[in-house]
């Protein structure tokens, strides 16, 4: 068998329907040797590679990357670390055995409380409280006196509340609870770290004598906590 000339054997190697030819393969560098632009995406650019991790290939995209109109499926979980302004961050629904819920008749004190951990440290969290009350006693016509009691959102080391609302029992006829109720409750907090927040429902009595019963089965009392990116 006659040898070919290194011109041919060039020939049939830049020539791909030559490959396995005569005894002679074309040598193909490894996909892992190099970096190849992405051509598969909308207004594809060099900043967007396809690289091998040694398994299978992988599409890695890098910043300044548009994605248009491209179908994204996962089968696991997604977690980012970034989000545009308004994106839900995270969102916590607490019934009462969660939120530390009070089963006592009080005046004043904490109704109930939660710990949550932000997961950005740019966001606004949204809480949000509704409970099951009765208040006790009745008002006094002969006094005159008002029953009335406040609620509020309480943020451990924040200076103010971040939520409010005041329920008012007045004296006479037809007169009684001519307010908004203590519950209820919502209000925002705006964070900016990735340190615990103790958020506390707080309910003060604001003139009268009487106490507000709650309950703390599973069913009558919750809190929501929605983080939001900002």
């Amino acid at each position: 068998m006659s040898s070919l000339s290194m011109n041919k054997v060039r020939g049939r190697a830049l020539n791909a329907n030559a490959q396995n030819t005569n005894n002679y393969s074309m040598w193909m560098e490894p996909l892992s040797h190099k970096d190849y632009p992405l051509t598969n995406i909308t207004n594809p650019t060099n900043n967007a590679v396809i690289t091998s991790n040694g398994v299978k290939n992988v599409a890695v995209a890098q910043p300044g990357l548009l994605y248009n109109q491209a179908r994204l499926d996962v089968s696991g979980s997604v977690n980012p670390t970034k989000w545009t302004t308004g994106q839900t961050v995270n969102t916590v629904f607490l019934d009462a055995t969660q939120i530390s819920q009070s089963s006592s008749a009080i005046s004043s004190g904490t109704v109930a409380s939660y710990t949550y951990t932000p997961l950005s440290n740019n966001s606004k969290i949204i809480v949000e409280y509704s409970a099951m009350y009765i208040v006790g006693g009745n008002t006094d016509n002969t006094t005159n006196t008002t029953d009335s009691f406040i609620s509020t959102i309480d943020v451990s080391g924040a200076p103010v509340s971040i939520g409010k609302r005041e329920q008012q029992f007045r004296t006479g006829d037809g007169a009684s609870n001519r307010s908004s109720t203590i519950f209820p409750i919502a209000g925002a907090y705006n964070n900016s770290a990735l340190t615990p927040v103790v958020f506390k429902i707080t309910l003060t009595r604001n003139n009268g004598n009487d106490t507000i019963q709650f309950y703390n089965s599973s069913y009558d009392a919750c809190m929501k906590i929605t983080e939001i990116a900002l």
